[in-house]
């Protein structure tokens, strides 16, 4: 991979953007602002003079405010600042740990609920393989962004009880699993495809006729072998996850104020477009940039993996 430009360019960003992201809370104490309070009677220093955070609009009546814009200097609201007079810059790193966390922990949660599903259906045959794979073709038919919608718009307006445990609304549990679950079908079709052609492979039939238990033949026949379909498709479904978050989190059905997520931040700038439009341009770019390498990622990850399968 290390030979390759386009992985080493994708690591690197993706690298990048994770340990920014990581950082928020020591860059939000360096400029020294609080990227979750209300702030629209601040100030902030430009060019040696004080200044109010919102600003009168350049309409000919100068009616309404608008944020301070951007001035492209490393300090307090170098990006400028939101509807809400916070620090754009500090927001979109405080966010970006919240989509990348909901995102990989939605990718692993998929991943594993798949993986039980596609081994189960592709080794066992039969009737389980019948009943789990309609279940996923009734998950594969309805869209993904109206099957999310639905289950958010059921859980946000009120804790979930499961039982004794009670998850709170804003708790980041809740847009994990439904993100999770809307995809399972996505990754559970090929890990059963490929499951099912292992299953008749000779090693596993040997295996069987050895005497060895399902259980053994499924953990350390079956599931290494799943291993390099299953890397080629964590970026792939991270960066597809990431995108579902974003767009939740824009309807308000993701991420809860005052925690930000990139979503929430596209949505914060969504009436600034045409005057401070770097509150929703940074928070999009830094999207485009995290799903990009993650895709070129995984691209590198199957040629590398499966080199006759590249070329094919």
């Amino acid at each position: 991979m290390l030979r390759r430009r386009g992985a080493v360019a994708a690591l690197s960003a993706l690298l990048l953007i994770v340990l920014a992201s990581a950082a928020a809370p020591l860059y939000a104490g360096w400029v020294g602002v609080d990227p979750f309070a209300s702030n629209v009677a601040g100030t902030t220093i430009r060019d040696g003079r004080e200044i109010d955070l919102m600003q009168p609009n350049d309409n000919p009546l100068h009616l309404g405010l608008t944020p301070v814009g951007p001035d492209w200097r490393l300090g307090p609201y170098a990006m400028g600042a939101d509807p809400q007079g916070r620090d754009v810059a500090a927001r979109v790193l405080y966010g970006g740990r919240n989509s990348l966390l909901i995102s990989a922990a939605s990718a692993l949660l998929c991943l594993a609920v798949a993986t039980g599903l596609g081994l189960a259906a592709g080794y066992f045959g039969g009737w389980v393989d019948a009943v789990l794979s309609r279940l996923l073709d009734i998950l594969w038919a309805v869209p993904v962004y109206l099957l999310a919608i639905s289950l958010s718009i059921v859980t946000i307006g009120h804790a979930l009880h499961l039982g004794i445990v009670t998850i709170a609304s804003d708790n980041l549990l809740i847009p994990v699993a439904i993100i999770a679950l809307v995809y399972i079908p996505y990754a559970a079709r090929p890990l059963r495809a490929r499951a099912l052609a292992l299953a008749r492979a000779e090693f596993v039939l040997a295996a069987r006729a050895l005497g060895a238990s399902h259980w053994r033949i499924l953990t350390r026949e079956i599931l290494p072998n799943l291993l390099d379909t299953l890397m080629v498709l964590a970026p792939l479904l991270m960066a597809l996850c990431l995108l579902a978050e974003s767009s939740l989190s824009f309807l308000s059905l993701g991420v809860q104020a005052p925690a930000a997520s990139w979503g929430t931040i596209i949505q914060d700038g969504e009436g600034l477009i045409y005057t401070r439009p770097m509150v929703a341009i940074l928070p999009g770019l830094a999207i485009v940039a995290t799903v990009l390498a993650l895709n070129v990622l995984g691209d590198v990850l199957r040629d590398v993996l499966d080199p006759k399968g590249g070329r094919r």
